[in-house]
């Protein structure tokens, strides 16, 4: 039988949600011996108080975003024995996450529930709704 999942998606942002994602998409990718990509979208707007801090003079915005991100879930890669490659993209996050399923033909992607709080759903909308509903594969929502 053909394997049903080969390549997973998995978008994080430093938030608890995203952490448990990632956690549930590498248990996933175990089982079915799938590639995983651990994506990093950095919005295009400014820092957002409570939400991420504006970065350093003379450091690459996206870079710093994404690192500081990155730092919170890279111990839990460093324990995994699934392949998996970071991809960083800027831009609107529910739009890059859908466009990289599409480029990457991704078979799942396993995305949290909710991002950084209330002040980020308010402006960004829910991310997880709009990959829901655009997505070219299946999506699990963890909670």
């Amino acid at each position: 039988m053909e394997k049903l999942i080969q390549k997973l998606i998995i978008p994080i942002d430093g938030s608890p949600s995203s952490a448990k994602a990632l956690e549930f998409g590498l248990a996933i990718a175990k089982a079915s011996n799938a590639k995983c990509y651990v994506v990093e979208v950095v919005e295009d707007f400014g820092p957002l108080p409570g939400y991420y801090d504006a970065a350093p003079v003379g450091k690459d915005r996206v870079k710093w975003i994404s690192e500081q991100r990155f730092e919170k879930i890279h111990p839990i890669l460093d324990e995994t024995s699934v392949k998996w490659e970071r991809v960083v993209i800027e831009g609107y996050p529910a739009e890059e996450i859908c466009k990289l399923a599409e480029k990457e033909k991704a078979d799942l992607i396993v995305i949290g529930s909710r991002g950084h709080g209330i002040l980020g759903r308010f402006i960004m909308g829910s991310v997880s709704d709009r990959v829901v509903h655009y997505a070219p594969c299946s999506v699990t929502v963890v909670r």
